[in-house]
């Protein structure tokens, strides 16, 4: 009885010791995908203030901004049976705001943040095109419907979008919200 608590205490600390290993001292944070480790590295941490993907130790992505991860509203990932992340929406938060146009009663107008969908579920991975909500420029997601064929996402301002073979395409502009 005593060997087997003693195993079992061996087991559960190394098992939690490779989880805090896992993720490299320049990483914000990792995730286990079906296609292996995926590192998050921020822009405001980088020196060339560049945000970064990494999927096993290699990147796939790279781009222009100060913070990047996992969407965590709107249950923004799947996971397979192994518990292992299979699709995923990244957000991004640019380094500098990109002007969408001028309102007579606000002034100039600016988008702050972009997404894309991550599809580990084929033998690469898949990025998606950049996505955003175009009737709230600062819209979050509101939820997602993930389908075997396609799925839905919609922002909080009504906004909704499919991901489908690879491409992220607008269905409803969210107007009629406003």
């Amino acid at each position: 009885m005593i060997l087997r608590i003693i195993i079992s205490g061996l087991i559960l600390m190394s098992a939690s010791s490779y989880a805090f290993e896992k993720c490299p001292k320049d990483s914000t944070k990792c995730s286990t995908t079906t296609l292996g480790k995926l590192e998050f590295i921020w822009g405001k941490k980088a020196i060339d203030k560049q945000s970064h993907i990494l999927l096993n130790g290699k990147e796939v992505f790279k781009n222009d901004s100060e913070q990047i991860g996992e969407d965590v509203n709107g249950d923004g990932r799947v996971l397979d049976q192994k518990n292992n992340i299979s699709k995923l929406i990244v957000f991004y938060d640019f380094n500098t705001p990109h002007y969408i146009t001028t309102d007579p009663k606000y002034g100039d107008m600016y988008r702050y943040r972009a997404y894309r969908l991550f599809d580990f579920s084929g033998k690469d991975v898949v990025i998606s095109n950049e996505f955003y909500s175009p009737a709230n420029y600062d819209a979050s997601i509101d939820w997602v419907s993930w389908g075997q064929k396609n799925s839905v996402i919609a922002f909080d301002d009504g906004s909704r979008f499919r991901y489908e073979n690879g491409r992220v395409t607008m269905i409803d502009d969210g107007s009629k919200e406003q």
